[in-house]
């Protein structure tokens, strides 16, 4: 009797001890699900702005590249393409014009989530002004040159400042990143030798020909 009843107590505590895991474990099976759940929302609802700096003069297909790549790689909820006009550059063709034909790639690509901004040396729209403008994190994006350019202008603590720098890789040479934060945005490579400056000699020989 004394056995049976011992053996009784000791059932008793190992089943009292697996109900105790078996609670434990539902417990941190359910907390991890609704942990789950709760960052992938905020990552929904946290979706980056993008920025896309650049002189497009003129725009090409290669800036139509990158636009489209940014909507389709980079979790953004909005584009903000900022055309410049600063008085130490020389541009070819007006803003008024490039302003035009990047309206033109906007509506073509029936791209709804884009903003249109142009900076000159009144109106600057670096880091702190799109700060002004939006909450939500920002992404930088800039072609591989401009990021240099970048670097070179900058230091790492103004750049740390964006959530994220997408660099698109720009003719056979492999991208260096200097940010930790920074990230190649790949485009077809049909587009890593187009650019503005080559568009405005093939159309500086072309109207000679004339």
């Amino acid at each position: 009797m004394f056995i049976i009843l011992l053996l009784t107590h000791v059932e008793l505590v190992i089943f009292m001890k697996l109900n105790r895991q078996i609670i434990i474990f539902v417990l941190l099976t359910c907390v991890s699900i609704i942990i789950y759940f709760a960052y992938s929302y905020v990552v929904q609802t946290k979706k980056m702005v993008g920025v896309y700096w650049g002189a497009f003069d003129p725009p090409t297909k290669a800036h139509e590249a990158i636009i489209t790549a940014a909507f389709r790689d980079i979790p953004i909820k909005k584009l903000i393409v900022v055309v410049n006009n600063h008085s130490y550059k020389k541009y070819t063709f007006p803003l008024e014009m490039r302003i035009q034909w990047m309206k033109e790639i906007i509506e073509s690509n029936e791209l709804k989530k884009v903003e249109l901004l142009y900076q000159d040396d009144m109106c600057k729209i670096d880091f702190l002004a799109l700060r002004e403008m939006i909450s939500e994190p920002i992404c930088g994006i800039a072609g591989y040159d401009a990021y240099m350019t970048w670097i070179q202008y900058s230091n790492a603590q103004d750049r740390a400042l964006y959530d994220a720098i997408a660099v698109i890789p720009r003719g056979d040479e492999d991208p260096t990143l200097f940010d930790e934060k920074a990230f190649i945005l790949p485009i077809s490579p049909i587009f890593k030798h187009v650019s503005s400056s080559a568009v405005r000699e093939f159309l500086k020989l072309d109207t000679t020909r004339l």
